[in-house]
Parts: structure tokens; C-alpha cells; sequence
């Protein structure tokens, strides 16, 4: 995902290696090297049964399932699969679970063997060691009985060399384990995924959303208890996309950690660590499956099976069925939002396949021919190239707006935990630009706040990207008006279109300012990004410039839906009202080392606070 970018609103992906996989593994792995151990451990003190007590909570199996698979072990090492059926049916744990868990077994016995073997050959050897010491004095001084001053010997081979060749070795052994688990739990995930795509009712409720009860009763797994706060929901989405399939492929390779955000102050990112795996399953099918390999405990989002299936339609049409199975951490998550965050629209396939489909979109308008060909100088056409670093421009200053909101691992910000200054629940971060490509050099603010309008969300987004509405809300304009120069459609709705805009105040000369403003709709969510821009920086893209180097500061809103109604079909006018993100971000220093004022945090709030009012009042909305 991160290559392509096929959602910048949403995830900023990195990849990790191996070993980095197996480091969230290793208390896991501790755990259940204690669990073997069970038999052998005396009753301690009243402290050191708090400990073994403590331990006993991070448990995989139970005392009473591990003295059965002991017990099994010690008759037959090496079951076949009519022992582990009868076994899981017994101890009511899955055969796959078994396997590993017999698979580990034999590994760490094994290791042990090695180890005590080990042992008795260094004291071998040591008795070696000081008998051909002696010898070998013997003969390099000459026999004391005879003239003969005998002749010298090689070296002693080198001990330390010769065990770290050995533990070499057995740390490849270790490697190999552990990357066949990893393979056994993606073969797992992967005949999950293809179940789930294929299976209607009743797994999968008429709003696609999944029978917990059902999924349960069709794919039985261990009722291991969760810690609390943990929320469990799944859903699945399909549509038809303009892409080959086997772009389409390419985008989701290599991701093995995400970053999912929704556009709010108040609903926090969630961080997930997982393997994805490509597979070919006939000619014109393809099947990327995501999945956690265990609750590790530095992230709050762990995956089951998830992930898409592709099918191959035309040459350019692909259809693409995703499926997202999370568990999360929802104690952080206000009330309010919670029914949202929860549905299918903000961390589910509903939303996850709207982004899609509108990046696909994107990037077939770079190649669309029926666009306007007026310009800022009315002297050039917008052509392919220049179309696409304008669109590069638009989709740079979305993932700014976002990670002022959101803030992102890649782009870093400080929130301000000033007192006295949230009257409108705003939050204040600030960012040093010092050699940050994009963005003004100095002391960058951001301010942001959520809030609930009773609008539908396609209203609200028809009235605040509409240049003619602008002076209703804009109080930055000082009541001028507002001239489109020039757009150019991102996509096939209505309104998805990047604009250049010209601001004519009266009884003041043109400065040579424009803005710059993305408008993006979809099912699950709508964005209004602009942020004002030098002419030149637009004649210098437009004549083929870098679009990276120009400075940005975004500022707009984000409108999501306040969560399906009872309708089935998810539609926009399902839902009573929209959430309304509103975000500023302004350069308040030309110092990067500057300290934020309490004048500045003031201001903004003001000017938050007064844009709010605009926009109830232009809406007719008195509460």
C-alpha cells in the first residue's frame, strides 16, 4: 500500500523485517516455554505464587489442556491427525493449535537434548585438551631417555570458534521453526478468507455485517479470555474497480504494519502489526490475506483474517471483495462516537473499499481527456503531466491536513497542553519546520476540533465547496468574493475535483495570491482541503515543476456520516446527521525554535469559534 498510496487519507504503511516479526513473538513464546515447565515447578511462598499467578493471566492453554497434550506427548511425540482430532475434541482447542503447540514441544525437548550434549562434550573435550597438551609438550621437547628433540605441532583448534559455528546453526534451526508457524498461520488465514468471501446467510447478516454467533460455529478457535475494553467486529464490501488486477495486486504488497486514522481529534489512530501474503489461486484470481500473529502488547488492533479477494472482470475491471476482522481497544473512544466507529464506515470494509475505488478513479482521471483546457495564464493547456502534478499537489496537502488532525508516526506533531484555552474542544499541536520539503520554514500551528451538525453529509459538503457559498464562512476573505479559475476532476461523483480559486476583495489591488482547494466525496466520508499558493508556484507546475517543493499549509473540513440508520443499503441518505472536522493550520513564527504564544492559541480559537457560527447560521441552524 505504501508504494502506490492508495489511500493517503488513511494509512501510512512501513515495512518491517523478519526479525523485527519474530521480536513480537518472544513473550508469547516465553509464555508458553513456562507452560511445559508446569510439572516441574515446587510451590514457593506466598510471593512467588503471586508471580507464578501473574504469569498463569498470559496464558495460551489451560493447566487441564496441557496435561492432556503432555500426556500425549509422553505416549506419542509424533501423532497423526485421528490422535489430534480426538484430542481437540476433547480438550476443545483447534488441530492446528495442536500441531504447534506439539511442533513446539519437540523443538524445545530437542534443544535441551542438544544442550546436555553439549555439556558432556566440553568436559570431553577438556579432557582432550590438557592430554594433548601433554603429549604435545612431550614431543616438541624430545623424549628425556633419548637425544631425539622431537618436532613441532599445528595448533589446538579453537574452542569458542567451534560453539559459535554450533549456535549458528541452531539459531537457523530456530528461524526456520518459527517462519514454518508463520507459514501454517498464514495457510489457516487464507482458507478462512476464501470461506468468508464465498458464504452468504447466515454468517453474514443482509448489512454485511458478520454473525459473531455463526462465525464461531464455523470456524472454532480457542475462547481464550480478552482483556477488557476489547471490541470484536467484521464486515465485508465488493465493487467493481477500474484497475488491472494485477496493478491492483502490486498496490497491497509488502505491508506488514499500518497506521488506520479517521479524520477527528477525538477518535484515536490505530496502530497494527500483521503478515499479508499474495496468492495466486487460478489465472485471474488473486487472494491477499492479512492476519496478527498474536496480541502483542505495544499495539491496540489486532487482525484475523482479513483482507480482499480480486477477481479478474476485463482487461481494466477488477472486482474486489475486502473482508476486515479487527479487534480493538475501544476505552479510548468518546461515547459519542462510538455507533461510528464501531459500523463498517470508519475502520471497516465499507470504508476501506470507498477509498479504493476512489483512488482507482484518480488515477483513470489523470488519463481522461474531456477536461476543461483554461489556465491561470490562459496561455497553456492542462495536459497529462501537468494534470498529474497537480493531482500530486492536491494529494500531498490531504495527507497534511491529516496528520495535523490525527497526527501520524511519519509526521510527527506536539500537542500544546496549555491550560485555559480548549472553550471549544479544540486541540493545539505544533510542528518545527526546519528543512521540511512542503512547508514554510518556522513555527507551524494546527488547530482542530469535531463537531455534530444535524445536515446530511452531502449537503454540507455541496455548501462548503461551493465557491459561491464561501463568503458565508470564510471570514479569512474579508468579505470578497471568490473566482474559479480552473479545476480539474479527480473522479467520476459530482464535486471531486481539485480547483484553483482567485479571491477579488474590494477596493484592494490583486497580491498575487490563489488558492488551491480538493474537494473528495465518497460513501463513507467527504474532504474540503485548500490552502493558499503563490501564481508562480502554480505557473512552475504547471510548466512541469516539482510540486513536492511547494510550500503548504492546508486548512479545511473533513464531514463524516454520524453512523448508518436502520436501512441495510448504507446510502448517504441513511444517516440524520454528519461530524464535522474543522482544522487550521498557520505559520505563527518564522522561527522554527519559537515558543508558542498564549496570543496565538487565543486567535485561532476565535477564528474556530466565529467560522462554527458562520457555518450555523448559514445553514439556518439556531441551537
Amino acid at each position: 500500500m505504501s508504494k502506490s498510496k492508495p489511500n493517503p487519507i488513511s494509512i501510512e504503511s512501513e515495512t518491517i523485517s523478519i526479525k523485527e516479526i519474530m521480536q513480537l513473538r518472544t513473550d508469547d513464546e516465553v509464555n508458553s516455554k513456562s507452560e511445559y515447565n508446569d510439572n516441574n515447578v515446587d510451590e514457593q511462598d506466598g510471593k512467588g505464587d503471586e508471580h507464578t499467578n501473574k504469569k498463569m493471566c498470559n496464558r495460551r492453554h489451560t493447566k487441564q489442556q496441557i496435561a492432556e497434550m503432555e500426556a500425549l506427548f509422553k505416549e506419542c511425540p509424533k501423532p497423526d491427525k485421528k490422535k489430534i482430532k480426538e484430542l481437540s475434541d476433547k480438550i476443545e482447542l483447534e488441530p492446528l493449535q495442536i500441531v504447534f503447540w506439539f511442533q513446539n514441544r519437540r523443538t524445545q525437548l530437542k534443544n535441551q537434548d542438544q544442550h546436555s550434549k553439549n555439556l558432556s562434550l566440553r568436559d570431553e573435550y577438556d579432557k582432550l585438551r590438557t592430554e594433548y597438551a601433554w603429549l604435545s609438550e612431550v614431543v616438541n621437547n624430545g623424549c628425556p631417555n633419548c637425544s631425539d628433540h622431537g618436532f613441532h605441532l599445528g595448533e589446538i583448534p579453537d574452542n569458542e570458534q567451534h560453539l559459535s559455528l554450533k549456535n549458528a546453526r541452531q539459531e537457523e534451526e530456530v528461524v526456520h521453526i518459527s517462519r514454518q508457524h508463520i507459514a501454517e498461520v498464514i495457510r489457516a488465514a487464507m482458507y478462512e478468507l476464501l470461506q468468508m468471501s464465498q458464504m452468504g446467510e447466515p454468517l453474514w447478516l443482509p448489512n454485511n455485517d458478520l454473525n459473531i454467533e455463526e462465525y464461531k460455529r464455523k470456524f472454532p478457535r480457542s475462547n481464550d479470555p480478552k482483556p477488557n475494553g476489547i471490541k470484536t467486529s467484521a464486515s465485508r464490501e465488493s465493487s467493481l474497480v477500474t484497475m488491472n488486477h494485477i496493478n491492483l495486486v502490486k498496490i497491497f504488497m509488502d505491508t506488514i504494519y499500518a497506521e488506520f486514522q479517521v479524520p477527528s481529534p477525538q477518535i484515536p489512530n490505530r496502530h497494527c502489526y500483521f503478515v499479508r501474503s499474495c496468492n495466486k489461486i487460478v489465472d485471474g484470481l488473486w487472494v491477499i490475506v492479512d492476519v496478527s500473529l498474536d496480541h502483542t502488547p505495544i499495539t491496540r488492533c489486532w487482525k484475523r483474517p482479513s483482507g480482499c479477494v480480486i477477481q479478474q472482470i476485463s482487461n481494466d475491471i477488477s472486482k474486489v471483495t475486502w473482508i476486515e476482522h479487527i479487534e480493538a481497544h475501544d476505552t479510548l473512544i468518546y461515547t459519542f462516537y462510538k455507533t461510528f466507529v464501531n459500523s463498517s464506515l470508519a475502520f471497516g470494509a465499507k470504508r476501506w473499499i470507498s477509498i479504493l475505488d476512489r483512488q482507482c478513479e484518480r488515477l483513470a482521471s489523470v488519463e481522461a481527456t474531456n477536461l476543461p483546457q483554461n489556465n491561470i495564464t490562459h496561455t497553456l493547456s492542462i495536459d497529462k503531466e501537468r494534470r498529474k502534478s497537480v493531482l500530486k499537489l492536491g494529494e500531498r496537502m490531504i495527507i497534511n491536513y491529516i496528520s495535523g488532525v490525527s497526527g501520524t508516526k511519519t509526521h510527527k506533531w506536539t500537542t500544546f497542553t496549555g491550560s485555559g484555552y480548549n472553550i471549544n474542544d479544540l486541540q493545539v499541536k505544533t510542528r518545527r519546520s526546519i528543512n521540511d520539503p512542503g512547508r514554510p520554514r518556522g513555527l507551524v500551528l494546527c488547530a482542530s476540533t469535531s463537531i455534530w451538525l444535524p445536515v446530511l453529509p452531502k449537503l454540507l459538503f455541496d455548501f462548503l465547496r461551493n465557491e459561491n457559498t464561501r463568503g458565508k464562512w470564510d471570514i479569512l476573505i474579508n468579505g470578497g468574493t471568490i473566482q474559479e479559475v480552473t479545476h480539474i476532476a479527480n473522479g467520476m461523483e459530482i464535486g471531486n475535483s481539485i480547483s484553483i480559486l482567485r479571491v477579488n476583495c474590494p477596493n484592494q489591488a490583486p497580491n498575487g495570491m490563489l488558492i488551491i482547494q480538493e474537494s473528495i466525496s465518497d460513501p463513507t466520508g467527504s474532504f474540503i482541503v485548500y490552502a493558499p499558493i503563490d501564481i508562480r508556484a502554480i505557473d512552475m507546475i504547471l510548466c512541469g515543476g516539482n510540486p513536492d517543493v511547494v510550500p503548504l499549509l492546508p486548512s479545511g473540513f473533513a464531514i463524516l456520516p454520524d453512523g448508518p440508520s436502520g436501512s441495510t443499503n448504507h446510502e448517504i441518505s441513511d444517516y440524520s446527521g454528519s461530524f464535522l472536522t474543522i482544522a487550521f493550520q498557520i505559520l505563527v513564527d518564522n522561527v522554527p525554535t519559537a515558543n508558542i504564544s498564549p496570543q496565538s492559541v487565543a486567535a485561532v480559537d476565535k477564528l474556530m469559534f466565529c467560522t462554527i457560527n458562520k457555518i450555523k447560521n448559514a445553514l439556518f441552524l439556531n441551537f
